[in-house]
């Protein structure tokens, strides 16, 4: 992982990044992210160049896996496959699929602007997934879903279709106060 550049003490100065890595990048995020994001093996690549102010930046550069698998949470997803790019201020998901334990498919294509929605182009990120089982701590259900998201990162205008099945609940707390 390669980070030159700078950030300015002063939020009216620019920042200047260059960022660089490969798979050992996407180790470094599931080491600062507590428990919650483990990249477990394949290939990636990661080019960004992050530029304007440390509370509105812009990112131009891409980041693509392959063969990869990771866990989110408690959810494994296998056979990633993923081309990222960011494009100044919007996210182009040119690819993105991937399955989890149970040949659950999941998968993301499309673009959208990270703070504003732009007024010529309608851009919209489209999530499918089907038969993909999302596990927590206290919850596990399976989804299969078409939602479109619009709008921006920023103010997300989501709409489609999502079916749960075999949801479970656990409403219990770690507490010593439980009452029966």
């Amino acid at each position: 992982v390669n980070l030159l550049g700078s950030i300015p003490l002063n939020s009216k100065n620019e920042l200047d990044l260059r960022l660089k890595g490969d798979q050992r990048f996407l180790e470094l995020v599931g080491n600062l992210s507590n428990k919650n994001f483990l990249f477990k093996k394949g290939n990636a690549n990661l080019r960004m160049l992050i530029k304007g102010f440390i509370d509105k930046p812009i990112a131009n550069g891409f980041l693509y896996i392959n063969e990869g698998e990771l866990e989110i949470l408690d959810n494994n997803l296998n056979n990633l496959e993923a081309t990222l790019i960011f494009d100044f201020d919007q996210l182009e998901i040119k690819n993105f699929k991937a399955i989890n334990d149970k040949n659950g498919k999941i998968s993301l294509i499309g673009t959208l602007p990270f703070y504003k929605e732009l007024e010529k182009d309608k851009k919209l990120i489209n999530f499918i997934s089907e038969n993909f089982q999302l596990v927590g701590n206290n919850i596990s259900f399976g989804l299969d879903s078409n939602v479109l998201i619009k709008g921006s990162f920023l103010k997300p205008i989501i709409s489609g279709n999502i079916g749960m099945k075999n949801f479970f609940v656990n409403f219990k707390t770690n507490n010593n106060n439980d009452s029966s």
